[in-house]
């Protein structure tokens, strides 16, 4: 299952990395003027880029890859979030909707119980992962996965990312 993890990211990284990739500079420079940019590059967005990219756009469109990284919706979220829970060495977390947002209510990074609302899906299949924001600005992966194949194949349930680990504050999240 690690291997399987470690391909999801290396494949959602690769996307993004090819993603930033097609960057414009926020300004050009005057003739003659040296080539730095005026400011950070910025996303120049999708459809700029599959206008040079045309065949590179066709095959990411509809891919895992295009899936890997979504905001947290009807449509993107996999897992089980009607009150489901799941215990691992002695912390039990709860996964559920609330005004039509996904939350878990689990450990937080203090080692306290805490909600943390569900802000993206991390991955489409064999696993689907859940990302919380944190009041510091970043995003933090739960431990905790949805296993995305059919019931016949042993998924659809959680499972923990370190089954036999017990991960210490801030990284339990």
């Amino acid at each position: 299952m690690r291997t399987r993890l470690a391909c999801v990211v290396l494949l959602a990284l690769g996307a993004l990395a090819a993603a930033l990739g097609c960057q414009r500079q926020s300004e050009q420079p005057a003739a003659g003027a040296a080539s730095r940019p005026a400011g950070p590059p910025t996303f120049a967005g999708g459809a700029k880029c599959a206008s040079c990219h045309r065949k590179q756009a066709e095959a990411f469109r509809g891919s895992d890859h295009e899936w890997a990284m979504q905001p947290a919706t009807e449509k993107t979220v996999a897992g089980d979030f009607e009150e489901s829970r799941f215990t691992h060495r002695g912390v039990t977390s709860t996964f559920f909707r609330r005004d039509g947002k996904f939350f878990v209510r689990t450990d937080g990074p203090d080692g306290k119980p805490g909600e943390f609302e569900i802000a993206y899906t991390f991955g489409v299949r064999p696993l689907q992962q859940y990302l919380v924001p944190f009041p510091d600005g970043r995003l933090q992966a739960l431990g905790i996965a949805w296993d995305t194949r059919p019931k016949a194949q042993g998924g659809q349930r959680w499972f923990h990312l370190y089954p036999g680990e017990r991960l210490a504050p801030p990284e339990q999240v």
